[in-house]
C-alpha cells in the first residue's frame, strides 16, 4: 500500500517552548530543523511513501523541505496545527479521496521506515490507525483515507479524542504501538531519553554537541 505522508512542522525561535528552560531560542529553532531533516531522510527510505507533504508557517523549514523533495504547503503565520493537517488532507483528497494519508507531527526524530510500514499494513478504507504517543495521552501518528473528514485533535490528550472520533464515524480503530512514531521530543526528559540511545542522527548529534559544550 502506498501513502501520502503529511508532516506538520512549527519552527522559529518560539518553537518547542516546553524546552525553554533547557535550550535557548536559537537552539530550539535549530532542533526543530534537525528533527524535520531526520524525518525526511527516514521517509525517503520508506518504499510505501508515495509523496511527502510538509505544511509549515516557517520559511526556513519550508526551504529545508523543498530541498529534500517534499511538497511544501506554506501556511500563514500563527496557523493552528490541526487546521494545517486538515488543509493538507483536503488537498490530497481533492485529487484522490481514496488515497491513504499518514499525519505526523514534526517532532518525531526517531522515526523508522519499518514502523511506518507496520501502520500501513494495519490500515484499510474503513479503519483508523492510531499510534499512541509515549506521554501526555497524545497521538504520534494517524493513518486513514484522505476523503474522510476526521475531526483532528493533535496535542495532549488527543489519543482518546481520536478514538472517540473514529467511533462517531463508524470506523474501526486500530492501535499500533511503535517506539519511533510514539517518541515525540517535547520535554526535557525526552532530550535525556534520546541522548541515552545509540545513533548518529542530526538531532542526536546536535544535542550531543550542546551537552559537550555545556
Amino acid at each position: 500500500m502506498n501513502a501520502d505522508v503529511v508532516i506538520a512542522a512549527r519552527g522559529g525561535p518560539g518553537a518547542k517552548s516546553r524546552l525553554a528552560g533547557r535550550l535557548g531560542p536559537e537552539q530550539r529553532e535549530a532542533l526543530v530543523e534537525a528533527m524535520l531533516g531526520d524525518m525526511l531522510t527516514a521517509l525517503a527510505h520508506a518504499p510505501a511513501v508515495h509523496r511527502i507533504y510538509v505544511t509549515t508557517p516557517t520559511p526556513r523549514l519550508a526551504r529545508l523541505a523543498a530541498r529534500a523533495g517534499a511538497v511544501v504547503i506554506l501556511e500563514a503565520a500563527g496557523g493552528e496545527l490541526n487546521a494545517a493537517f486538515d488543509g493538507a488532507r483536503r488537498r490530497i483528497a481533492a485529487v484522490d479521496p481514496d488515497a491513504t494519508v499518514v499525519l505526523l507531527p514534526g517532532d518525531l526524530p526517531q522515526i523508522e521506515a519499518g514502523d511506518l510500514e507496520a501502520c500501513l499494513a494495519a490500515s484499510d478504507r474503513r479503519r483508523l490507525v492510531v499510534v499512541p504517543a509515549s506521554a501526555d495521552g497524545g497521538t504520534g501518528a494517524l493513518v486513514f483515507r484522505a476523503g474522510l473528514a476526521l475531526p483532528l485533535a493533535f496535542g495532549p490528550g488527543s489519543l482518546g479524542k481520536h478514538l472517540a472520533a473514529a467511533r462517531s464515524l463508524g470506523l474501526a480503530a486500530e492501535l499500533v504501538r511503535t517506539p519511533s512514531l510514539g517518541f515525540d521530543l517535547d520535554r526535557p526528559s525526552d532530550v535525556d531519553a534520546l541522548l541515552a540511545l545509540p545513533g548518529h542522527s542530526r538531532t542526536m548529534t546536535l544535542l550531543q554537541d550542546w551537552r559537550a559544550a555545556a
